[in-house]
């Protein structure tokens, strides 16, 4: 129970919408195409972010938290083990990042933590994300 009022965040009152413009001319192959955003993680943009509707992990790999500057040595450490994307065996992360992620533009946008877990391995991608990873995902994908 709140002692307090409890007061709307700023963000609840704008719809965040899709129409016509945002729409393909010709899509050949409707679910055959990735879904790939460009949020600000931890104030830097990464163009290449996969959203994948069947993954239970938000993964971010060691080389984009290099590139960002991160301080690998202050990771938490994880024996979280996964499979499918690499072929072949498993993996296992070298630790886990909580991150503050940012969808929208200067004037309407949201930001929530998500916990990543690391990635060793390369991609062309700078992290996959679940589509309910947070609700910031979810306002703007659904």
């Amino acid at each position: 129970m709140f002692k307090h009022p409890v007061e709307p965040l700023r963000w609840s009152e704008t719809p965040i919408t899709f129409d016509r413009r945002d729409h393909w001319v010709h899509l050949p192959r409707p679910g055959a195409y990735p879904l790939v955003v460009s949020p600000v993680v931890s104030q830097v943009r990464l163009a290449k972010v996969l959203v994948e509707g069947g993954s239970a992990l938000d993964i971010i790999f060691a080389n984009t938290l290099q590139s960002m500057g991160y301080d690998m040595t202050s990771l938490v450490p994880s024996d979280q083990a996964f499979y499918g994307i690499n072929p072949g065996a498993g993996s296992t992360t070298v630790g886990r990042v909580t991150l503050p992620v940012t969808f929208g533009t200067r004037d309407n946008y949201r930001t929530e933590y998500v916990n990543f877990e690391v990635a060793e391995f390369e991609t062309s991608y700078h992290t996959c994300q679940t589509r309910g990873s947070g609700t910031a995902h979810r306002h703007i994908m659904f």
